[in-house]
């Protein structure tokens, strides 16, 4: 249940429960045995997408049994090997990116589901950040790390170093350049996202992709030699012309969308005053009295959804009031 005073929960999209059996990635022989075991399961990606089936109340994950089965249904259109995930629940968990699947329901039909109650038919493919809210949170952990594994397979083709082709190894966690055989790791971009709060205000922000009356806290990719805590005082002199004083670390999520770690901060505004707003950052931005988030009828904004580190960073600072 969702709780906001609770300091050891872990964000939506984290604390997945999988052993991913690093020491084990370098023996092709052992991904190989892995992959052919009966108990091996896969988890399906399409063009960014995961594939689900409603429940009652919700929605469930569809892994498919039968990794082997799987592989030889899609033949050519598999443009690498599954993605060893690691081991959950004592079962090796492979992600499979199918975008080049045009037939998602004939290929899912002819394949035998984990759960045998679940329908084929009734799965469809649907974005994670719809998806997180009503998938059980392993599940949704383990999206998050298959989709985040498949995005970076699929921009990653070529070599940066020399533009020769790369192939997937070690269980999908390196790709090795045919040329001048370079080792490319998976990428994460960090990124800083922080409440900046003076008193019983705090500052919000939207941005035009935003719906109609979200407003949300800051936030800003991590540039090259700078440090976490530098780049929350620079985001927030940047965007909305503030100065900071202490900047506290709260807590982090994985954020697939593409591939970012989001590391959360409050900032404490060392002068109120108003909004010097970079228009090409922000839509807008605006002071927000504690008391006005607490109430909706008094509230002049909505606040993002609750699978978002910026809306746990929010309401821990309401919990305070």
């Amino acid at each position: 249940m969702y709780d906001p005073h609770d300091p050891d929960r872990p964000n939506v999209l984290a604390g997945l429960r999988i052993d991913r059996a690093g020491r084990h990635r370098r023996d092709p022989d052992w991904i190989a045995a892995r992959a052919a075991a009966p108990e091996a399961r896969s988890v399906l990606i399409w063009r960014d997408q995961t594939i689900v089936a409603p429940t009652t109340g919700g929605m469930t994950m569809a892994l498919l049994a039968e990794l082997g089965r799987l592989v030889d249904a899609a033949g050519d259109l598999l443009e690498d090997p599954p993605v060893f995930l690691g081991d959950m629940d004592g079962r090796p968990v492979f992600a499979v990116d199918v975008t080049r699947v045009e037939d998602l329901p004939g290929l899912i039909g002819r394949l035998p589901m984990d759960d045998p109650a679940m329908e084929a038919a009734a799965a469809i493919p649907i974005d994670l950040r719809q998806a997180a809210a009503t998938l059980d949170p392993q599940q949704a952990a383990l999206v998050a790390y298959g989709r985040a594994m498949a995005y970076w397979h699929s921009r990653h083709r070529f070599c940066g170093v020399c533009g020769a082709p790369t192939r997937s190894e070690q269980g999908g966690h390196v790709r090795h350049c045919t040329g001048c055989g370079a080792d490319h790791f998976p990428r994460t971009d960090p990124a800083v996202i922080m409440l900046a709060h003076k008193d019983d205000w705090c500052v919000l922000g939207r941005q035009p992709r935003f719906p109609a009356g979200m407003y949300s806290t800051l936030a800003g990719f991590v540039e090259p030699g700078e440090s976490l805590e530098e780049c929350v005082r620079r985001e927030i002199a940047e965007e909305v012309g503030l100065k900071i004083g202490k900047v506290t670390y709260r807590h982090s999520q994985p954020w697939p969308f593409p591939a970012s770690l989001m590391v959360g901060f409050r900032a404490e505004i060392l002068e109120g005053g108003p909004l010097d707003v970079d228009r090409h950052e922000l839509e807008d931005a605006i002071w927000v009295q504690r008391d006005e988030l607490k109430d909706p009828e008094l509230s002049p904004v909505s606040l993002p959804n609750r699978i978002s580190i910026a809306r746990r960073l929010i309401d821990e600072w309401l919990a305070e009031g």
